[in-house]
């Protein structure tokens, strides 16, 4: 698994567990970190003005492992 990779995983994870229909999500950053992948991004519904940014981690496998909001 690479970056590219991970970001796809943390992105699928929201179109399978979020109840938004339409969303723009945008990678911040993707990082290795102790084995895992540290995703950071911004998720934003496509009828709402503010964005919301995560902190997820992923493995390499790309199963998520945790998923924080940042302020």
């Amino acid at each position: 698994m690479d970056a590219k990779d991970a970001a796809m995983a943390a992105k699928r994870y929201f179109e399978d567990t979020k109840s938004i229909r339409k969303f723009i999500f945008e990678t911040v950053s993707v990082k290795r970190d102790s084995g895992n992948w540290i995703i950071i991004c911004l998720v934003q519904d496509l009828f709402d003005n503010d964005g919301k940014k995560f902190k997820i981690i992923a493995n390499n496998d790309g199963e998520i492992m945790d998923v924080e909001m940042v302020d």
